[in-house]
């Protein structure tokens, strides 16, 4: 049961971009894909049951040693504990739900079953990465989530922005797992272990400052933290499925993983990049008018918040992984729901021409599933992610650190402007009409799919299930906190209803252009390391590669 998960995903995977899929079709493709998830999630939920409710850690010796330096072995095991089991049962909830999804909204793709495989894959190389008991393990769940991304954001490859968006996601991570690697390298020369636990009770974290930097720079570039976030948007050129499986469980999430598992590598620097994180991508997703670039701006100010509570001590990692479980089901069924939305529009993102939508065109399943996602990312009192931000910004307020304080307001104002724009964003899509588009010209509307149904339940129930089951103590801890500073999410978030109500259809902005362009980040690379390497390619290539080599064939020859 323990390796169900990794075996089934691995096989839907292998299955769907075989010879076996030609045999098959799409259709049977596509049933295999579903029955193999399907299995991926069931056996992850019995294992969360038997280890977070049963405190029984699973430790799993596969092939023995894979390789031998001296006196230091690095072995294929699994190891499930209970950041695992929360983990697993997250991953393949949610890629159960897109799976489910894109077998609809990829229907008439000709390459079908390649997609699922892709797919199917990128699940199963995040289960390598959370089932790992070391770092060299982690690193190749790393690298393989980080291949399939990019084959899965470039999927439409006739379209040059999404090849472009691809090439810009790999790159920006080239960069950070560079430093990832060698921090791992460090780790290894000074503690001669890998292993998670092995680590946390050497002096590792102490040695060396740039050790844990070059961590926490590896997992800034995967979370798409300020400075390495210019990748995030971009990646909405893939199809929504993909997304929704990047952006929800899966991809961004890995940095916040890794770095809960050697939590005491971090303290002030932490919390000053996730509350910046969570500041910037705030501002930038209420001057974005794209439906799915707003969203993936949420997710990026979501994972501030989770960087955050990273550096905030023991608790603060609990909270951090209590916040991705309950972050991971409704930015899912938001994407998902986004994606029948587009559907019903006639493939268009902007929201500015979904003025007139209703229930009719997308369905009252699409209508409530985009409301529950909602209110659960402003944080409505009473929703799974209102306890889980609650935590962090009541941490924050509590920890004793000065950092903290400001870490502290600029969550606040976060959660302002995060009520805001999602406000915005349900209004222009089901309340003003700006397009006067015609819908009765538009494609039907999948609001008959059982699939679609299926995806949505699955994760609206999860939701629901981390409401009342809940994923940690801490909300009951945290009874000390003051009543003015408990309450203050709520009052802001009805703040932002009413800013948003009155700010929708105005334009008179000052920084509205500045905030549209991502704060010239982009331009910023461009301009100085992107134009730097170019140049340098094109000195070496005429100098070396046309100059000298050229040159010297010219003499082999004569």
């Amino acid at each position: 049961m323990f390796l169900f998960p990794l075996v089934s995903t691995l096989l839907s995977s292998v299955i769907s971009g075989s010879m076996i899929a030609r045999a098959i079709g799409h259709r049977g493709s596509a049933v295999c894909s579903i029955i193999c998830l399907f299995v991926a999630f069931i056996s992850s939920s019995l294992i969360w049951y038997e280890v977070a409710l049963g405190s029984s850690e699973v430790f799993i010796n596969l092939f023995g040693d894979w390789f031998t330096v001296g006196s230091f072995n690095v072995t294929w095991s699994v190891y499930i504990d209970l950041y695992t089991a929360h983990m697993l049962l997250t991953v393949t909830s949610v890629s159960c739900a897109v799976h489910c999804y894109a077998v609809v909204y990829m229907r008439s793709d000709p390459h079908l079953n390649l997609f699922m495989s892709y797919l199917s894959l990128f699940t199963f190389f995040m289960v390598v990465l959370v089932c790992s008991e070391n770092l060299v393990m982690m690193l190749v769940g790393w690298e393989g989530i980080g291949v399939c991304s990019y084959l899965l954001i470039g999927y439409w490859s006739h379209r040059l922005s999404a090849v472009k968006s691809a090439q810009k996601a790999i790159l920006v991570n080239r960069v950070s797992d560079g430093l990832l690697l060698w921090g791992i390298l460090w780790v290894w020369w000074h503690t001669g272990c890998l292993e998670y636990d092995l680590i946390l009770l050497s002096e590792a974290p102490y040695l060396s400052t740039f050790l844990s930097l070059s961590i926490l720079i590896g997992a800034m570039g995967k979370s798409a933290q300020i400075l390495f976030h210019v990748w995030l948007a971009d990646a909405m050129e893939g199809p929504t499925p993909v997304s929704a499986l990047i952006h929800a469980a899966t991809l961004v999430t890995a940095g916040v993983y890794v770095m809960v598992r050697l939590s005491i590598f971090y303290d002030d620097l932490i919390i000053v990049v996730g509350a910046l994180t969570a500041f910037m991508a705030g501002i930038f997703g209420y001057f974005q008018n794209d439906l799915k670039r707003v969203i993936a701006f949420s997710t990026c100010s979501q994972l501030g918040y989770m960087m955050v509570s990273v550096g905030l001590g023991e608790f603060g990692a609990d909270a951090s992984m209590c916040h991705l479980m309950t972050h991971a089901s409704f930015k899912a069924a938001l994407f998902l729901a986004a994606g029948v939305i587009i559907m019903s529009s006639g493939g268009t993102q902007q929201m500015a021409r979904y003025g007139g939508l209703s229930a009719s065109h997308c369905s009252l399943f699409c209508f409530l599933t985009l409301l529950v996602g909602c209110i659960c990312l402003m944080g409505f009192p009473e929703t799974s992610g209102f306890y889980s931000k609650e935590t962090i910004i009541n941490l924050s307020y509590v920890f004793f650190n000065p950092l903290a304080d400001y870490a502290h307001t600029l969550l606040i104002i976060a959660a302002f402007i995060t009520c805001s724009y999602t406000v915005k964003l349900f209004i222009q899509s089901f309340f003003y009409d700006f397009s006067g588009y015609d819908y009765s010209v538009a494609p039907a509307s999948p609001n008959t799919s059982v699939l679609i149904a299926t995806a949505f339940t699955i994760l609206l129930f999860d939701v629901m299930l981390k409401i009342w089951v809940g994923t940690n103590l801490l909300s009951g801890i945290l009874f000390f906190i003051p009543w003015g500073v408990k309450t203050l999410p709520a009052g802001l978030m009805l703040a932002g209803f009413f800013t948003a109500t009155a700010a929708v259809s105005s334009k008179q902005f000052g920084i509205m252009r500045f905030s549209a362009t991502r704060w010239g980040f982009d331009q910023m690379y461009a301009r100085t390391l992107v134009l730097l390497v170019l140049d340098w390619g094109r000195i070496t290539w005429s100098a070396g590669d046309k100059g000298i080599f050229m040159l010297n064939d010219q003499k082999v020859q004569i």
